[in-house]
């Protein structure tokens, strides 16, 4: 099977495919280069591919030695130029993937209260570049239940971490006489954005169309081969996959956070495809392998078109 499968097992183990893909972000970087703050997206995102690594090595959640996931979401954020102009809202995929990694260790814990504070300490900073990641709060609570983690400690843990930025800022507001701006995030949240997909180009809703049906594959495929991971692994891709469909669900009712919530669906879709093709070989992920590089090879093209002569 393997030799069957070459091309893809070299690809999804072998060293040169993570300075391949570092090369090739790189290059389209370069290409649509526009500002300096640019380079701040590119730091990020750099962040994100070391902590998706970390991630891996630390719970497992590929049962091989692989950087195939963290290549994966550099070949998403090279091709596409709308996510490599800085804003702000760009620190919250950063702190999606810290909050995660501080939820996966509090998994069968007796100390679980201190990770899960600080997993919710990064959903309340989240809050004050973008309120609407307050919306995840409910959906962490139920994750704990599987996690075996769920206590009344650990309860009022994740309560004092999301409260905890909020208590700071109150603090500063007090002191500067303007405590009634404490409340915004919460106002905001009281008043739902209209659903106005006119403010999305065509290169995001290209880009977007072709990365979820990737990812939809990948996610589909990994649940009919999640049986052969162990009950801790298993718990935690289930979880990435209920988040993956939380931000899809997010991308397409609240449009104007379009690159926000895009970018947290692909932080989770580059780990299920790099779960999907590291370990799974066969006629289908051959098939699907060569269909997935020709397509993202003619979204990168596309994009770098649209960029170049501003369509």
């Amino acid at each position: 099977m393997l030799a069957r499968n070459k091309f893809q097992y070299e690809l999804a183990t072998g060293r040169i495919t993570l300075p391949v893909a570092v090369v090739f972000c790189l290059l389209l970087f370069g290409i649509t280069y526009q500002e300096q703050t640019d380079f701040i997206s590119l730091a990020i995102y750099g962040l994100i591919t070391y902590l998706l690594i970390e991630l891996n090595t630390t719970f497992s959640l590929i049962r091989t030695r692989t950087t195939f996931h963290a290549a994966l979401f550099l070949f998403f954020f090279g091709g596409l130029p709308f996510l490599h102009t800085y804003s702000h809202e760009q620190w919250i995929p950063l702190l999606f993937v810290i909050s995660f990694g501080y939820l996966f260790r509090s998994y069968e814990s007796p100390y679980a209260s201190t990770p899960i504070f600080h997993a919710f300490l990064c959903i309340g900073i989240s809050s004050f570049l973008l309120p609407q990641t307050l919306y995840f709060i409910p959906l962490i609570y139920f994750y704990m239940v599987g996690l075996r983690a769920f206590t009344l400690r650990t309860f009022f843990a994740g309560l004092t971490g999301i409260f905890t930025p909020y208590w700071i800022m109150l603090c500063y507001h007090l002191y500067t006489g303007t405590p009634e701006k404490i409340g915004e995030p919460f106002l905001q949240l009281s008043s739902f954005p209209p659903i106005d997909y006119s403010v999305l180009s065509l290169s995001q809703l290209v880009s977007g169309g072709a990365a979820l049906l990737i990812i939809a594959i990948c996610g589909v495929e990994s649940l009919w081969h999640i049986y052969q991971d162990k009950v801790q692994t298993r718990v935690m891709l289930r979880i990435l996959l209920i988040t993956g469909v939380a931000t899809l669900l997010c991308m397409c009712l609240i449009p104007s956070h379009f690159n926000t919530f895009f970018t947290m669906t692909l932080i989770v879709g580059s780990i299920l495809g790099g779960h999907l093709l590291a370990l799974t070989f066969n006629r289908f992920t051959r098939i699907f392998l060569w269909a997935a590089l020709a397509l993202w090879t003619g979204v990168c093209i596309f994009n770098v078109w649209m960029h170049l002569f501003n369509f």
